[in-house]
Order: C-alpha cells, then structure tokens, then sequence
C-alpha cells in the first residue's frame, strides 16, 4: 500500500467501530448507487435513441412506399413539425422542411448509405434516417431527421431525478447504518461496561450472554469460560501462596532455633553436631517443600496450556510401563536404606483373537493422556510416601494394567494405614497425619526409621493432579489386612 493510502486510512483508525462500519458501508452503498445510476443512464440512452428512430423511420415510410411504385409523385409537406426531406434522382429537393442549415448538408446524404446516423450542423446534432428509393425515374433519396437535443434534455433531466433519488437513499441508508450499528453494538457497550464493573464486582461475576445465538453471546460465552479459568487459576495461586506461607513459617522458625541453640552450644561438640544434624532436616523438608511446590505449579501450567492448545499429548501403555520399571528402581534406591522391598507387576491388554494376555494378534495399544514424567511422578511419590512410613523390612508392591478401557496403577504396601478422618482429605494440599507432621527421630526402635524430613503434603495432591489433568481418578483406602492401597485410574484416549 502507497503511503498515501495509508495517510487516508490512519484518520478511520481513530474513529469509533460504529463510525467505521457507517463510513465503510455507506462507502459501499454510494459505489452501488453510483454504478446503478450509470447502467440506467446508458439504458435510457439506448431507449431514448432506439424510439428516436422508430419515430424517424415512421415519418420516412409514407414517402418511402409512394416513390417505389409513383416515378412522377405528388409529395405532401408532412404535419406535425416533422422534418423530412425528398432528394430527386438530379439532386433537387423535391420537398423539404428541413432547416436551411440542414438542407444545406443534404447533397452530403444523396451518397451515404442506407440507415441511421448522426449529424452536426451549425453546433447542433441531428440524428437522421436515410432511405434510397428506387423506381423508374431513379433512385430517391428520402431524410428524415430530429434534434438530438430533445433526448439530451431527457437523459439529463431523468440522470438528475436518479441522482437526486440516489443520494436521498444514500442519507437514508447512512442513517439506517448508524441506527443499526449503535443496535447491533449495543451489547458490548453492555459487555464493556460489565467488564469494568468485574475489577470491584464479585469474584462469580460474569459478562452477560443476550438470549440470541448469535456471535455476540458466542463471545460472551468464551470470554465467561475464560474468566472462569483464570479465575479458578488465580485462586489456586492465592490458596497456594496463602498455604505455601503457612507451611513454610513453622520450618523456619524451627530451623532458626536450630542454629541460635547451635551458635550457643558451640563448645560442646556433640550438642552442636546434633544441633546440625537437626538443622539438616529442617532444610531437606524446606528443599522438598520448594521442590513439590513447584512440580505442582508445572503440573497446573502444562494442564493450561493443553486446554487452550486443544491437543493433549497421548502415551500407549508400554511407554508408560517402561516408566513404571524406572520409577520402583529409583525408589528401591530409598528403600535399600530401610530393607523394604519394593515389586512390580505389568499385565498387557488382551490380544485381540488371542488366547490371553499380550499386545499383539492384532490388537490396538491403548493410549493415554499421560506422559512418562506425569508416570514417574504418581509412582515415585505414592511409591515414597509408603516406603517413609513403613517400619524396617516392610513391603510395596505395584501394578499397572489395562482393564475395562482404563488403564489402572495400584501400589500397596503392608504399613500401618492411615486414621480414617484423614481419607477424605488425604488429596488436599497441604494434609497429612499428624504422626506424619514430624521429622523421623533417628533411630526408632518400633519402627526402625531413620532420619527423614516430614512430608510436605503435596505428594498426594501431585497426584491427584496429575491423575486429573489426564482425565482420570485417584483414591486411597485401608487395607483390612493391613496396610494402604492407593489407585490411579487413567481413562483410555478417544
């Protein structure tokens, strides 16, 4: 584009959408217009002449008929102002009542041929029909002509009323435009006006959606859904942050003690060995703290990003229980410390036409929206958890199988449970039992524990995120033989 053209755009840019949308499509409607004028011009042009000559060859044929059969005719001047003349075969005018001007150019018209023609004389133009009769005494020459000035003045003063007619439309329908512009955007001045009432209006406050399905409620919707999520998101920060403070003050407060006990304590070297030690702890649940915090805040902005994405990465089940082998070998490396042995199992869909258990014989891998990371995380945190609160010796056992267009991850071990009040809030952050809430004393004698940090109690809400996030559930309950069962299902990607 020239610059010039955008000189002439950058002045509309400054106007409102509704003098916008007035300007453009009164635009539009004075070319129609325009071009509508234009065609009924030429039309009437071509009418104008084409009747013009039809009246010219009437006045023509009454002389035309008598000299094709009369050699010596008796010629009557015509009536009614009609301009005819009659040329003799020796290029006499036998009749005429033309004016002298025009007579004066009929020797000119004895030698062109037959039709219709336009002629300027003296400053005028006549159109004029020539006709060559022939009979006895010779060929004739037979005009008859009508100032073209007549039909000037009709084509101009029909192209007036047009164009008088057309701009007196193009008014109205600029008024029509505005009136339907300041209608039809009179719902987002609503909306707009909503919208600055949302920074102190209630937080469930929404824009509002008019009872027509049209593209304005289209937009208010999604503007509603994503007022919703970020709403919904701002409040997850909120109760993050707001609970992030509150786990956090009581660590630091301990760890502060900590060092001034070991600052006081600092000739006595066991007192301060074990004041460090403490101080230890207290650092490596501060780290673990900070660590899930932010596997959860990552988990959260992957799930935003697939929801505005629309296209959420999808992993078969042997991907996913290759993960599950690497995560229990990098949990066995925990539970070593303790003698805790740590199993697996892996049962494949069913072949299709097969005799049992395998993929293959023609079956199709289930799929899942669940990458090997979000694996990794529900089995190294549920995996962990158990082996921190097993005594010395215990056990764990996972499975991952695919049943019933699920895919199903199972671990349990053989500990002490959980109380029963705390099941229902188990997947909360920041919830744990209150025999979970303190460091592990080095040793237990009942247990044969060993120094651990507290739980930060988000490894179970990680989890329950994670499951979430690919469309699935996650539960726990005891198990009557003993021990806590947790699982995982994962629903099957469409």
């Amino acid at each position: 584009m020239t610059g010039s053209g955008r000189g002439l755009i950058r002045p509309l840019r400054n106007l409102s959408l509704r003098a916008r949308i007035t300007i453009g499509s009164t635009a539009i409607a004075a070319v129609v217009i325009v071009l509508l004028v234009l065609v009924m011009r030429f039309q009437v042009v071509s009418v104008v002449a084409s009747a013009t000559r039809t009246l010219l060859d009437a006045d023509a044929d009454p002389y035309v008929a008598t000299l094709e059969v009369d050699s010596d005719p008796d010629l009557s001047p015509p009536g009614n102002a009609q301009l005819v003349a009659v040329v003799s075969p020796s290029g006499d005018i036998a009749l005429s009542t033309m004016p002298p001007r025009v007579e004066r150019a009929l020797g000119s018209l004895t030698s062109t041929k037959a039709g219709t023609s336009l002629i300027r004389v003296s400053g005028s133009e006549y159109r004029v029909v020539v006709e060559h009769p022939v009979n006895q005494a010779g060929r004739w020459t037979v005009v008859a002509a009508r100032n073209s000035q007549a039909e000037a003045i009709v084509v101009d003063d029909l192209t007036s009323t047009l164009s008088l007619t057309g701009l007196a439309i193009l008014v109205a329908f600029g008024i029509a435009s505005w009136a339907l512009a300041t209608a039809a955007l009179r719902p987002v001045n609503r909306m707009r006006r909503e919208a600055e009432r949302l920074s102190v209006a209630p937080e469930r406050a929404e824009l509002p959606v008019g009872p027509a399905q049209d593209e304005l409620a289209s937009l208010a919707t999604t503007l509603n859904a994503f007022l919703a999520r970020t709403r919904q998101a701002t409040e997850r920060e909120r109760q993050m942050v707001s609970d992030a403070s509150h786990e956090l003050r009581t660590p630091l407060a301990i760890l502060t003690t900590q060092l001034d006990l070991a600052s006081l304590d600092g000739e006595d070297a066991a007192a301060l060995a074990a004041h460090i030690e403490r101080a230890k702890l207290s650092v490596a649940r501060l780290s673990r703290l900070a660590n899930d915090l932010l596997a959860l805040s990552r988990i959260e902005e992957s799930e935003r990003r697939e929801q505005d994405s629309g296209a959420p990465t999808t992993t078969g089940w042997s991907d996913l229980g290759d993960e599950v082998m690497s995560a229990v070998d990098r949990v066995r490396l925990i539970a070593s410390a303790k003698d805790i042995t740590v199993d697996f199992e892996l049962e494949p869909p069913v072949a299709v036409g097969g005799s049992g258990p395998g993929i293959g014989g023609g079956t199709v891998e289930p799929r899942y929206r669940l990458d090997t990371g979000g694996m990794a995380q529900l089995v190294t945190n549920i995996a962990g958890n158990a082996v921190t609160a097993l005594p010395r010796g215990g056990g764990v056992f996972v499975s991952w199988r695919s049943a019933g267009g699920e895919g199903v991850l199972q671990i349990t071990d053989d500990g002490p449970g959980v109380p029963e009040s705390f099941i229902p809030v188990a997947f909360d952050r920041f919830t744990r039992p209150d025999e979970a809430r303190k460091s592990r004393p080095n040793p237990d004698p009942t247990t044969g524990g060993i120094p651990l940090p507290g739980g930060s109690g988000l490894g179970l809400a990680i989890v329950r995120a994670v499951a979430e996030r690919a469309g699935g559930t996650a539960s726990l309950r005891n198990v009557r033989s003993g021990g806590l069962e947790v699982t995982v299902r994962i629903p099957e990607a469409s």
